[in-house]
Parts: C-alpha cells; sequence; structure tokens
C-alpha cells in the first residue's frame, strides 16, 4: 500500500490534500471534530507531499455522516482527493470521479466568481482525463460539483473545471436541462429554502453498458444519482437521473431510495452513521424538499 498527501495553507488554490489509495476497500481516515475546511486551516506546511493526516483533516468537514465508502462488491483503485470546494474519489480504471462530495451553505453560493470554462487536466492525478478526450464525441464535460456551487471563491470554482470532476453526460436535455435544473434546486433549497448546511454526495451510475469515449477508454455512465442529506434536521433524499435527453420533469419523478443507489454503484453513503439511522434514512424514498420559486443566485451552472 503507497499513502500519498499533498497539503498546502488554508487559502492554496490547489488541494489541501490527496491520498493514493491501492483498494477503495481500505478504511478512510478517522472523522475530525474540526469546523468546515473553507474557513480554518488543515495545515501550514508548504511541501507538496505530507502525511494522512492533511487528509483526515480536510476531510473532517464531512465528519456528520462520513466521505462514502466503497464496499466490498464495489472496490476498485483510485485516489481520494480533497479540495475546498469538494472531496471526490477518482477511478483510475473508469477515468470518472466515483463520487463527489460538497459540504453547501450560503456564503459559497454567493459571491462574485465567474465561469472560465477552462477545462484542465488534474495535476494530482497522473494520467487524469484531458478536455481533448471529450472532443467530437457528443458528449458534455459534465461537473458532479458544480460550478456554480462555488460563487464564493474565482479559485474555487477554477478548480471545479479540473477534469477529474467531469463525467460524460448528454448534453442538451440532461447536463444543459434536467441535470441543470437539480443543480439549481439544491441551491435554491440552501439559499431559500430553510436548509442552509447541506452535505451533498453526486457521482455516476455505470450500470452494465461497455460505452466509452476517447483513447484513454473514459467510461460513459448509465445515469447519475445525488444524494442530499440536511445537517440540522439530518434528514436525506436521493435522486436517480439516466443519462439521456429529458423534457423538463418534475423532481419529484427522480426520487429513489438512497439503498437502491447503494446497490446499483456498490457505494455506503453514511458510513460515520450507525446502522440504525443509515436505515432510517436509506429505505424510504423520500419527499421531494421546498424553496421559494423566486430564489436569487440559485440559477447557473
Amino acid at each position: 500500500m503507497r499513502l500519498m498527501t499533498l497539503r498546502r495553507l488554508p487559502l492554496a488554490p490547489v488541494a489541501l490534500a490527496l491520498l493514493a489509495l491501492a483498494s477503495a476497500s481500505l478504511a478512510q481516515p478517522a472523522p475530525a471534530p474540526a469546523p468546515k475546511i473553507s474557513t480554518a486551516a488543515a495545515a501550514t506546511a508548504a511541501s507538496p507531499v505530507q502525511d494522512p493526516a492533511a487528509l483526515s483533516a480536510c476531510l473532517a468537514r464531512f465528519s456528520e455522516i462520513g466521505v462514502p465508502r466503497h464496499r466490498g462488491d464495489g472496490a476498485t483503485t483510485g485516489l481520494t482527493l480533497c479540495r475546498r470546494g469538494y472531496a471526490l474519489f477518482y477511478n483510475l480504471d473508469k477515468h470518472n470521479p466515483d463520487w463527489v462530495i460538497e459540504r453547501l451553505t450560503p456564503v459559497e453560493l454567493k459571491g462574485k466568481a465567474v465561469r472560465t470554462d477552462k477545462f484542465l487536466a488534474d495535476p494530482l492525478v497522473s494520467g487524469s482525463a484531458e478536455s481533448g478526450d471529450f472532443d467530437t464525441t457528443g458528449f458534455d464535460r459534465g461537473h458532479q460539483a458544480p460550478a456554480g456551487d462555488d460563487r464564493f471563491d474565482q479559485q474555487v470554482m477554477n478548480e471545479t473545471f479540473y477534469m477529474s470532476n467531469m463525467s460524460p453526460q448528454v448534453g442538451i436535455g440532461f447536463n444543459r436541462g434536467q441535470w441543470k435544473y437539480l443543480e439549481e434546486a439544491v441551491r435554491a433549497w440552501v439559499l431559500c429554502g430553510g436548509r442552509p448546511d447541506v452535505i451533498v454526495m453526486t457521482g455516476p451510475i455505470y450500470g452494465d453498458g461497455k460505452q466509452t469515449i476517447s483513447a484513454r477508454k473514459i467510461a460513459v455512465p448509465q445515469g447519475y444519482y445525488k444524494i442530499l442529506y440536511d445537517v440540522k434536521t439530518t434528514r436525506a433524499v436521493g435522486f436517480k437521473l439516466l443519462n439521456q435527453k429529458y423534457a423538463k420533469t418534475d423532481l419529484q419523478t427522480f426520487i429513489v431510495p438512497i439503498a437502491q443507489i447503494e446497490d446499483e454503484t456498490g457505494l455506503d453513503f453514511f458510513a460515520a452513521l450507525n446502522r440504525r439511522k443509515q436505515t432510517q434514512l436509506e429505505t424510504p424514498k423520500g419527499l421531494l424538499w421546498g424553496h421559494d420559486q423566486a430564489c436569487a443566485n440559485a440559477q447557473g451552472e
């Protein structure tokens, strides 16, 4: 097993930490009682390679539920990356993030940062997908952690354009349609839906399809999930959308039990909670959250 981490000053523009995993079935770092890393320092050393403590400190902002874990039937090889705006597990075989996790409050969703649309290979991933891999494929470079979730800081928004955060998505009617509507609804629930502290988990559902793009053989998922956890009320809801064109559809249509998403991805989404609480969150189908339909700052990717 080889462990690597990267940490910088708290406002550094690159990742706070990097852990290379021989298998995703390895135990996650124990959560620590730390504040949200977007406003707190995890480390002060400038050296590019450090011990795993930096990664653990960065991931501590998700300590209420823990980051997703691969179950025995979903173990794979990849990297766990943690940045100020999001953390993810990059699947080195499929060149997709198996999961991306964010913690959203109104602070992150307000600001003057603007899209640059500058898609870059991730400097922390050897052999990362590149923007050109998507050229002429007919698929969009689909953000898993949306750029619009990080308006508070330009560099943090820019980091959402690393290709490790991208997955091949149908464009018109999905990435530029139904999926976008879901992303906007998430921001509205945080900004004006009475849910000002939400942990969001997003990623692909590969299914049994064999479709890939580019010589790098980037997997084209059959669908995508998004799971929301309201930290204050400890309630959760999960969505599953197929990777296809939709006419605009009520989001309630896409709500499924989180246990179903676990079965289809091989992931455990609330690993830090006891089994009883996990069952309470994952078994029901769930209901759509409400918000002010005129919510400001929720629009845009």
